[in-house]
């Protein structure tokens, strides 16, 4: 049966596995605590992998062969066996974001909690023990359980995240941001909660949540798809959306729709970890639509939006500072 497990673990990281058998899959984890607690180790490694594979593509009997090395139990403990058989996960890149468990409190919660952080210009995808799939914006951290209590499936999340949870009525599942908490038994939506960002934005694609605002406590949102809130520190709207570009990080690519340079800048300082100044004050009211792939770069997307409208740029490496004017 483990051997089973392992197989299908790694059709679902490669994405070649069927809807049945995810189904089995997931039933094969839920009857075994300690392969489910394999397989979220697992997963949690190749997310990193995943971030790279864009860049660094593997071929399928190599990614194979690293969850095979999982499957003897060695490369937690012997971490040069996993880059010799896994150069794809490029470690020098990732070793900034490694999953850490937390080092804060007590002995006791050092076991149960587990973090997981994207770096700038990277994007991953978890695996939660029940089955949720979380999908991790860059600059993104989630801070889950290992395994949920009886009661309900509880997690933190610091940045954006798209959440596909598993059903469950018994045991509801929450997200719980600095401004908001969000409260579902199954279903996908998205949240965006940058503690730089002054407003939070919780998206409903399917299903329904509930929402509680850190500014009301005694008022609840109820969300219908197509429907976000929108959370301040002082207010809370309800809005509809019309489109899904706004979800397009998932593929890796920024949608701006007739966005000002100002909104955008914000988005790139965000997703790449850099400074940008605008010396030219008009060029931030200057608007511009299109499609940009994160991967080339914030370079790259300048030199796209100069097109538009002309203008020059300088990058310090050292400061790591953009001017344009």
């Amino acid at each position: 049966m483990e051997e089973n497990v392992h197989d299908l673990l790694s059709k679902y990281l490669t994405g070649d596995i069927s809807s049945e058998e995810k189904q089995t899959l997931f039933l094969l984890l839920k009857e075994n605590t300690e392969l489910k607690k394999e397989a979220a180790d697992i997963q949690n490694l190749s997310a990193l992998v995943s971030m790279v594979r864009e860049e660094h593509p593997a071929s399928d009997m190599q990614y194979r062969s690293f969850v095979h090395l999982r499957k003897k139990r060695t490369f937690l403990f012997n971490m040069r066996k996993i880059a010799g058989y896994a150069a794809i996960m490029v470690f020098s890149v990732l070793s900034t974001y490694l999953l850490m468990t937390n080092m804060g409190g007590r002995g006791e919660e050092l076991a149960r909690y587990q973090e997981f952080s994207t770096p700038p210009g990277q994007r991953a995808r978890v695996l939660l023990a029940d089955g949720t799939e979380v999908w991790l914006n860059a600059n993104s951290t989630l801070r889950y359980p290992e395994r949920f209590d009886l009661k309900q499936r509880e997690v933190e999340l610091q940045g954006e995240a798209f959440f596909e949870v598993e059903k469950n009525k018994e045991k509801p599942f929450v997200v719980k941001t600095s401004k908001m908490d969000i409260q579902v038994t199954g279903t996908k939506f998205n949240v965006s909660a940058y503690e730089a960002e002054k407003y939070f934005v919780t998206s409903l694609v399917e299903g329904a949540v509930s929402v509680f605002c850190a500014n009301d406590r005694n008022r609840t949102f109820s969300l219908r798809p197509q429907q976000q809130i929108i959370v301040s520190d002082s207010s809370s709207e309800v809005a509809l959306f019309e489109n899904t570009d706004f979800l397009s990080w998932r593929e890796g690519v920024f949608v701006f729709d007739d966005m000002s340079l100002t909104d955008i800048i914000k988005k790139l300082e965000l997703f790449y970890d850099v400074s940008i100044v605008v010396k030219n004050t008009k060029l931030g009211n200057y608007r511009y639509t299109g499609k940009f792939r994160q991967r080339d770069g914030v370079e790259s997307v300048l030199r796209k939006l100069q097109i538009v409208y002309p203008f020059t740029y300088t990058k310090d490496d050292e400061r790591n500072l953009i001017v344009l004017q």
